[in-house]
């Protein structure tokens, strides 16, 4: 059985102890344009993360590596990044196991299809 109350857990631990941004206001007003509603960057948006880091030193990269992999650093060629205001500590990590992958997707296609929202 899966637990997903112990991954909830550690998921808004890992989002607290980083300090991921993810309130679009507060990178809007950053003059950042995040590419959805939980403030996630794509690789294109990469040099503007690291200008931003550039000129606040408070601020620092966390990177998506695939859909069960969040690190506290920056990693070329991944495909999400977020900007984060909290511990820098590189070693962090947010690991989920496949099962637990697959059950979130599955809540998040059951969302989408409930509320109507169009891609």
């Amino acid at each position: 059985m899966i637990d997903l109350a112990h991954y909830k857990r550690i998921n808004h631990e890992f989002h607290r102890k980083t300090g991921i941004i993810g309130c679009v206001h507060r990178l809007n007003e950053m003059n950042l344009e995040p590419r959805d509603i939980i403030g996630v960057f794509w690789l294109r948006d990469i040099a503007k993360l690291f200008e931003t880091c550039k000129n606040d030193i408070r601020l620092h990269i966390v990177t998506n590596i695939n859909p069960g992999l969040t690190v506290n650093r920056y990693v070329e060629g991944s495909y999400g990044f977020y900007l984060a205001d909290g511990d820098k500590d590189p070693n962090l990590e947010l690991r989920f196991p496949p099962e637990i992958v697959a059950h979130l997707y599955s809540e998040l296609n059951h969302f989408i299809r409930r509320s109507n929202i169009c891609f």
